[in-house]
């Protein structure tokens, strides 16, 4: 006698003995994974991306409104550059608008700060080396012919070979003596410089205590000599070197001597230029 129930395998598995695959592990792997390993769905993809063209799309707009906003703001750049030139400056200087966006200062005409700069300033009898300015509280005029500044700060460089061709230029007889020999000048403290000129015939020093005057010129004082010849003493007592051309009718002023060329402050307030 079988130790099998005789309809075992007649009209399928008891509960005791059960078709393989009919329990609740196999059903499981028959009929899929358990919920936490469902495949994702079509609706979840098509939302990342969406999503994923929605962030591509929001940085290609914001880069391209940098862009925008750089390129506006070269341009806006040339444009004061021109018109500070058309209004007394004697070259066209290089200008950099500070602060970003730049769109929403033109939007309200009013730029916090602007850098100016220039080099090789040509400036009467002397050409400046460097002028460098920053412009803060600016407020256009209309269609950027011209601006007010609230306040500007700056300073001028002038090297020791453009001071003696200065000194010559403007000092005549001590110009026709000294010629093409040059003179050369070196710095005696923070406010003296002294000028060593040494000919085939004879050699003299003389030196000069350096101040502006009036803001828009710089002063030599002859303060001594030696073996300056006689016939120059009075030419080269007081030499003014004219600065008329710095932007916006500025000023110079605390001027003082360095190891390699004299320096000056630029200050101003409520400024103005254009129309």
């Amino acid at each position: 006698m079988s130790d099998y129930p005789e309809d075992a395998y007649a009209d399928g598995a008891t509960a005791e003995y059960p078709i393989p695959g009919s329990g609740p592990a196999e059903s499981a792997l028959v009929d899929g994974p358990p919920a936490q390993y469902a495949p994702v769905t079509r609706g979840a993809r098509g939302g990342r991306r969406r999503l994923r063209n929605t962030v591509i799309t929001v940085v290609v707009v914001l880069g391209l409104l940098v862009a925008a906003d750089f390129t506006a703001k070269a341009l806006a750049e040339n444009v004061l550059a021109s018109e500070i030139k058309s209004h007394g400056f004697p070259k066209k200087p290089d200008i950099s608008i500070q602060g970003f966006p730049f769109l929403t200062q033109v939007a309200t005409e009013h730029f916090q700060q602007i850098d100016l700069s220039s080099s090789d300033v040509p400036e009467g009898p002397v050409t400046i080396k460097s002028i460098t300015a920053i412009l803060n509280g600016i407020r256009l005029k209309s269609g950027f012919r011209g601006a007010t500044i609230d306040r500007l700060t700056g300073s001028v460089f002038i090297t020791f070979p453009e001071i003696s061709n200065a000194l010559m230029s403007v000092a005549g007889p001590l110009g026709s003596v000294v010629g093409n020999s040059g003179m050369a000048i070196t710095a005696v403290g923070r406010h003296e410089i002294r000028a060593s000129v040494n000919l085939l015939v004879t050699s003299f020093s003389a030196t000069w205590r350096i101040t502006d005057r009036g803001g828009h010129s710089i002063h030599a004082r002859l303060i001594s000599s030696n073996g300056l010849p006689s016939g120059l003493g009075g030419s080269v007592g007081n030499i003014t070197v004219p600065l008329s051309s710095l932007p916006f009718g500025l000023a110079i002023r605390h001027v003082s001597v360095t190891p390699d060329g004299i320096t000056g402050r630029l200050t101003g307030r409520n400024l103005s230029f254009g129309s």
